[in-house]
């Protein structure tokens, strides 16, 4: 049954008459071009086409997509009603979110509030564009998920190693010279409207922005690519070096491992413990007693060897222990709070979707879309983790799954950056292989 499923992932072609000219081109930018260039593109997110925030080469073409692929197939027409069944029911839900504040009105006072800039009523103009960037990772998802060929594996792995590239670029670069390198990124990172009314430069960062390492030393940069920093290109990177670990690709694992070493990102810790720890146990079972054992083994060396415990101190420990893990726990638990505060409706849905912005996913949810939100949002990432029953990727999705949920319930709240959803949507056709192996007949 197993050899079964795992053959269906090797679909045939089936000869299609092609009644015009407009269906040969159209079949080439949607079997080409168009997704080729989409997937090669997504990783990038300091760099933008126009001067509008948000409009990087992977949004545009995501925003694009009804009109490049339009066709007369039942695929388009999936796609289109995609579009037109999230608006509705994003508007819905941000609705019953914005109900809430007829019953009181939150205390607002110890959160980060995304921009005060009002449409009508307690609609916000953040209420708009962060819906349109989650529009925007959903249509990407499902794009995947709809036209899905083996191909584009092979091209989201030839993004995140250009990504990874040009962060080894920057990376020496900057060891040489001692000055930035980055050429390419021009977006800026947080709230403009902040900084112009005159809080400074210090309101947000550039695409360009560069860290010094604290764990190589003031000499090294912290390598973050065209991310924006070094805990996105964590969650950018590490759920592929995960998979990539689980299908045992090793050259592709070692060399997307080094860029997050190089990082020095808490995140990407997380991430590969908890994706190849679980990889791992459920390819051999017996792999519980070597991770016990190597835990053993770290604790150990932290207590007797000092470049060990300067190491781990500068990954976790010292995080926790200075003026940003504070306050990333003050954000955590003011945030946590929000729905908890006695009105019904915000226990359920929130504040709204895009009101405010706490440091770590969990909070982040919970206060903008509450209860449902959360559940809803934990579902869609996790579903393909107990649906997917064999594949010869199976342990290798759930694995990068977990990493990336585990990654950004703990220390991210971004959930626009798209190669995290590849994976989702990776899952999910999966699932879809698996179902149509057991209905077809045996042969």
């Amino acid at each position: 049954m197993v050899a079964h499923l795992a053959g269906a992932y090797r679909t045939k072609t089936v000869p299609v008459r092609r009644s015009s000219i407009y269906d040969w081109v159209s079949d080439g930018l949607i079997n080409g071009l168009f997704f080729r260039a989409l997937l090669l593109v997504a990783p990038i997110q300091s760099v933008l086409l126009m001067p509008v925030q948000g409009s990087t080469p992977a949004f545009l073409l995501v925003l694009a997509a009804p009109a490049i692929l339009v066709r007369d197939n039942p695929r388009y027409l999936r796609l289109l009603v995609f579009y037109i069944s999230f608006v509705l029911l994003y508007s819905v839900f941000l609705a019953c979110s914005l109900s809430g504040y007829s019953i009181d009105m939150p205390d607002m006072s110890r959160l980060t509030v995304i921009r005060e800039i009002y449409i009508v009523g307690q609609l916000k103009q953040t209420h708009v564009t962060q819906g349109i960037y989650l529009l925007t990772a959903a249509v990407f998802t499902y794009l995947i998920y709809l036209y899905y060929q083996e191909a584009f594996l092979k091209y989201a792995y030839a993004g995140i190693m250009l990504l990874a590239a040009y962060g080894f670029y920057e990376f020496v670069f900057y060891a040489i010279f001692h000055t930035n390198g980055d050429f390419l990124s021009n977006r800026n990172f947080g709230d403009l409207n902040t900084a112009a009314a005159g809080a400074g430069q210090g309101a947000f960062a550039t695409g360009s922005y560069l860290q010094q390492s604290n764990l190589f030393g003031p000499a090294f940069m912290r390598l973050k690519s065209l991310v924006g920093e070094p805990s996105m290109y964590a969650l950018t990177v590490t759920p592929f070096a995960v998979y990539a670990f689980g299908r045992r690709w090793w050259i592709m694992f070692a060399v997307l491992t080094l860029s997050l070493i190089l990082s020095t990102s808490t995140t990407a810790v997380i991430g590969l413990l908890v994706g190849i720890s679980y990889a791992e146990i459920r390819r051999r079972p017996e792999a519980f007693v070597y991770v016990a054992a190597a835990v053993i083994a770290v604790v150990l060396l932290y207590a007797t060897a000092a470049p060990v415990q300067q190491a781990i101190n500068t990954l976790l420990i010292d995080k926790l222990d200075t003026l940003s893990g504070n306050i990333r726990l003050k954000s955590f638990f003011s945030h946590i709070a929000v729905p908890f505060d006695g009105n019904p409706i915000r226990a359920l849905f929130g504040l709204g979707f895009g009101s405010v912005r706490a440091t770590d996913m969990l909070s982040n949810l919970l206060a903008n879309i509450g209860v449902v939100g959360f559940l809803l949002y934990s579902a869609a990432l996790l579903a393909p983790c107990l649906l997917l029953r064999a594949g010869v990727d199976r342990h290798a999705l759930v694995a990068t799954l977990l990493a990336v949920y585990f990654m950004e319930m703990l220390t991210v709240s971004e959930y626009a950056y798209l190669p995290p959803w590849f994976m989702a949507a990776l899952s999910y056709v999966r699932v879809r292989q698996q179902r149509q192996a057991l209905s077809a007949p045996a042969s």
